[in-house]
């Protein structure tokens, strides 16, 4: 898994590489390319600077790969690594008019630093047409912490690295475990065997054996990201993968 240092490497290798007098990017064009779609070229391209920083280290999965600032944000939110603390290797979103709301969010960057005054040193992709190391201390409306190895990541809330092969899977239950809106919740230790497995693998989530909304929430969050059926239930296929599935 690549660490924070690796991406601050390739965006330091960037640093005065600027966009053309027509507003063309490799990044734009690179997003292009990866994403099959046209007309991001000449688009506003900080964002996709910082995929193509994380594609170069095949840290896409961890990192993201957007065009739209507010949209990277979001997914950072929705796996758990949304936060307002600053640190190496995160990636910083701001908003200008200074409020943290992730609709408004205007720019992005990667932090490089974090001073002991409270400001951070960052490298960011379209800032005066170029790719330049800035040190901010305003209009900040959050960080996307990537799930680096070197456990630069949210500690509380991310994915840690992958079990090591051959960890052993503990017997399905034989019952599936499900929660249904209105009707008495699951409880027993298998449910608290699994949430305490999704809670090492990184999930928030509480392990007090009771099968809940959050519970299934959680599980559906999983099955999507296994490309497993999303239906909130923990059966033999989703038991096992939360043993043996890698972590992204």
């Amino acid at each position: 898994m690549p660490t924070a240092d690796d991406l601050l490497r390739v965006a330091r290798s960037q640093l005065g590489t600027a966009e053309r007098s027509d507003g063309w990017t490799k990044y734009g064009a690179a997003y292009e390319t990866r994403k099959k779609v046209r007309g991001y070229a000449r688009a506003a391209w900080c964002d996709m600077f910082v995929g193509w920083c994380a594609d170069q280290i095949d840290a896409l999965a961890i990192v993201g790969d957007f065009a739209y600032t507010p949209s990277h944000a979001t997914w950072f939110r929705n796996h758990d690594r949304w936060g307002s603390k600053p640190r190496k290797g995160a990636i910083v979103f701001f908003d200008w008019a200074g409020s943290r709301n992730i609709p408004a969010i205007d720019h992005v960057g990667i932090v490089e630093a974090v001073r002991s005054d409270g400001s951070i040193v960052t490298i960011e992709g379209n800032t005066a047409n170029a790719v330049r190391r800035r040190v901010r201390r305003s209009g900040i409306a959050g960080y996307g912490y990537p799930a680096y190895s070197s456990g630069s990541g949210k500690p509380s809330a991310g994915k840690p690295s992958p079990s090591k092969p051959g960890t052993s899977v503990p017997a399905w239950p034989g019952r599936y475990l499900k929660y249904t809106p209105g009707k008495p919740m699951m409880r027993g230790n298998d449910v608290k065997t699994w949430q305490q497995r999704m809670r090492t693998r990184g999930w928030s989530i509480d392990v007090d054996g009771i099968y809940g909304p959050r519970s299934a929430e959680v599980c559906r969050a999983f099955q999507s990201e296994k490309r497993l059926v999303r239906d909130g239930i923990v059966g033999p296929a989703t038991w096992r993968a939360a043993w043996t599935a890698p972590v992204t």
